[in-house]
């Protein structure tokens, strides 16, 4: 509250005045980091380059990499080393993936790995293609066999072989291994956007890479077709998130392909025959979400790739048995609809943390409101700036004097959050007290009737 600042006689950041914001400031649209925009996928890299690197043994493992290798009989299994210290997959600063060698070929019964700790080389063959490999630690260049018989020839990696500081592991370009594989195609790198159009968890994977030693690779399967990854996907929402950061999670966690397909689906399906809590929501062309406060905060269980209106409607469910009849009575005994107690639950919930400071803070904004005050809360300001105009086109300060409660005379037009059950408990119980104002200062809160 921006007139509480007058108690400390202190100019200080808002941010010092809210509390339980989750988040950050998010990007417009779908964005999400993308692993190595500018991967190499083949040996293309120039030989100056390769130059450059071939002592530079500075890799680190910087995000984390899922493999997906083929069998004979066409199983996917999903590898995941990012918790394992005897080798991973790192990205080098200059954006080339490595894989663990030895690690990846045991994946591949048909592969076979081999290191001479004289020569510090390294050896992998194929016993279906009788093709082989020889690196050599510390070299950009290695060495093709494309039969037992054949010379070698000299090619040129994009990143030199190495030796892991973290893992001790021999450590090469992840695109090599095309060479020992019934098809040159045998490799595919894909990175975040194309994982969430299949239904992958990029909150778990920045990248993935893909092996088939026996055929070529068109595109990426459907997370749903890996063995061990399964149909369906668990998501924790937490208390006081957004609908623009509930809708950018499930899109991350391959619940759907696209947060448009979630926008389009609470814009345009009828959610009100089903659901009588959406239904009683008063028509207002100023509220930017519909369904803004209805996402209750839990954790659910989608199928992948799930319909909008199917993955909306779950948490829908959830509500309807969430918000009980007793809440609508103690909503009605107040003179607030379900709606509005809500709204007031989600300021609650962005402004405080535990249930007593929670409880006060209703009263600040019952108090303000049967005063006719402005609630003044800086939370709403957020909401605004960071949850509404990044992901609005047109005039973007079109809602401002709608959300914003330091120019609205009331409260703002729908929720600023899902709030969980502490803040829409506080809603519908505030206490009896003078208080008008409150102030937080590194978690410690203070309320008052006035400003002296």
């Amino acid at each position: 509250m921006k007139e509480v600042k007058k108690l400390i006689g202190l100019l200080v950041l808002t941010a010092v005045f809210i509390t339980g914001v989750a988040g950050g400031i998010p990007v417009r649209g779908d964005s999400l980091d993308t692993a190595l925009t500018n991967q190499t996928q083949g040996d293309t890299s120039t030989a100056s380059d390769a130059a450059d690197n071939s002592t530079a043994v500075v890799s680190k493992p910087v995000k984390q990499y899922g493999i997906l290798v083929t069998d004979k009989a066409g199983k996917v299994t999903l590898k995941d080393f990012s918790g394992d210290t005897d080798g991973r997959v790192e990205a080098t600063d200059t954006g080339n993936i490595m894989i663990p060698l030895k690690k990846v070929t045991a994946l591949m019964p048909d592969l076979k790995y081999v290191f001479d700790t004289k020569t510090k080389k390294v050896s992998v063959r194929s016993f279906t293609t009788k093709k082989k490999l020889v690196f050599t630690i510390g070299s950009s260049t290695y060495f093709y066999y494309s039969s037992a018989s054949a010379k070698g020839v000299k090619k040129l990696m994009p990143y030199s072989a190495y030796v892991s500081k973290d893992s001790k592991s021999v450590m090469v370009h992840m695109s090599v291994l095309k060479w020992l594989f019934s098809s040159s195609d045998g490799v595919k790198y894909y990175t975040a956007a194309t994982m969430q159009a299949k239904g992958y968890d990029t909150t778990v994977f920045s990248g993935i890479i893909v092996y088939n030693p026996y055929q070529n690779i068109s595109n990426l399967m459907l997370a749903s077709q890996v063995s061990n990854i399964g149909r369906t996907v668990k998501v924790t929402i937490p208390e006081g998130y957004s609908l623009p950061q509930t809708f950018a999670l499930l899109v991350k966690k391959g619940v759907c392909v696209s947060q448009d397909l979630l926008y389009k689906a609470m814009n345009e399906y009828d959610f009100t025959v089903n659901y009588p809590l959406v239904s009683a929501i008063e028509p207002n062309p100023n509220r930017c979400y519909l369904l803004e406060g209805y996402l209750y905060p839990d954790t659910y269980e989608f199928n992948r790739l799930s319909k909008g209106e199917d993955a909306i409607g779950k948490f829908l469910r959830n509500g309807k048995v969430r918000i009980t009849d007793a809440d609508k009575q103690k909503a009605a005994a107040l003179g607030y609809s379900i709606d509005q107690i809500l709204t007031i639950a989600s300021i609650i919930e962005k402004e405080g943390n535990k249930q007593d400071i929670m409880n006060n803070i209703s009263s600040v904004i019952y108090n303000r409101l049967n005063k006719n005050m402005k609630l003044q809360m800086d939370s709403t300001i957020n909401y605004v700036e960071w949850y509404v105009k990044p992901f609005i086109d047109g005039d973007i300060n079109r809602y401002n004097s709608y959300y914003n409660t330091y120019k609205c005379a009331a409260l703002p037009a729908g929720p600023i959050c899902n709030p969980g059950r502490k803040a829409i408990d506080a809603a519908l119980n505030p206490p009896q007290t003078e208080y008008l104002y409150f102030h937080s200062d590194k978690g410690n809160y203070f309320f008052s009737s006035t400003l002296n």
